[in-house]
């Protein structure tokens, strides 16, 4: 039998992927700031630096968003109930099984 697509695609392990591209490109972003205004002469270089890190910031963001999308209707269409076998039990529920040394008179 085949599972669930939620149980298939590890959405998880994209999300973090994404977060973390996310976090670099804005932390990138922020030198280039702080960088590309202190140096002169070279602006051109971080200019061009600056917009490939928005992309990667815009791309890693939409990606962030989509997974997180597919994410919850892949759970609202494939079911989260458990469909398994029950858990066993720990302890007998059997009525008197708590009775015993105990003297019936």
């Amino acid at each position: 039998m085949q599972q669930p697509l939620a149980s298939r695609i590890p959405f998880a392990k994209i999300m973090v992927i994404l977060a973390v591209t996310f976090g670099i490109a804005l932390g990138l972003c922020g030198m280039t700031a702080v960088f590309g205004s202190s140096s002169h002469g070279s602006g051109d270089m971080f200019g061009s630096l600056a917009v490939i890190e928005l992309i990667v910031m815009l791309l890693s963001a939409a990606g962030l968003i989509l997974t997180a999308i597919v994410w919850v209707i892949a759970i609202i269409i494939g079911g989260s109930g458990n469909k398994g076998a029950a858990p066993p039990k720990l302890f007998d529920d059997k009525p008197g099984s708590g009775d015993q040394g105990v003297d019936k008179k």
